[in-house]
């Protein structure tokens, strides 16, 4: 599978799949997380406390939170690394009315004209978001 981003609710549901009693293989052909995904969620729920036969109520959005945070912290303002490299750039790109178009071959030339290289959907959305 490629990688993808685990939203919330999928890992709510994953948790929610394993209090059931389903095995991993399961959960992942159920919900359509990886399999090594879910073992990383469900083992960082249980570090914090999940317990198997529990009930689904030990679910609540601050536990689902702590489990999204301990699995991937390095993420916790939403953005990536090709995000980071875009830095000051935010503003001059959101000022041009988003009007930030691709140019063929526009890997070739990353580095050119002061802007870092980095792929174009980060560049795309820093002048989408604020």
């Amino acid at each position: 599978m490629a990688f993808r981003e685990v939203r919330v609710y999928e890992v709510r549901e994953v948790l929610r799949l394993w209090l059931d009693g389903e095995g991993l293989r399961s959960i992942e052909r159920l919900s359509q997380v990886d399999r090594k995904t879910v073992r990383r969620y469900v083992a960082a729920a249980e570090e914090l406390g999940l317990i198997r036969d529990g009930g689904g109520d030990q679910l609540g959005d601050a536990f689902v939170g702590a489990v999204v945070e301990v699995v991937r912290p390095h993420r916790s303002d939403g953005h990536g690394g090709a995000w980071r490299l875009l830095g000051d750039r935010h503003e001059p790109l959101h000022a041009s009315g988003c009007g930030f178009k691709p140019r063929p071959g526009h890997n070739k030339r990353a580095g050119q004209g002061g802007m870092p290289a980095q792929p174009h959907t980060s560049r795309h959305r820093a002048g989408r978001s604020k």
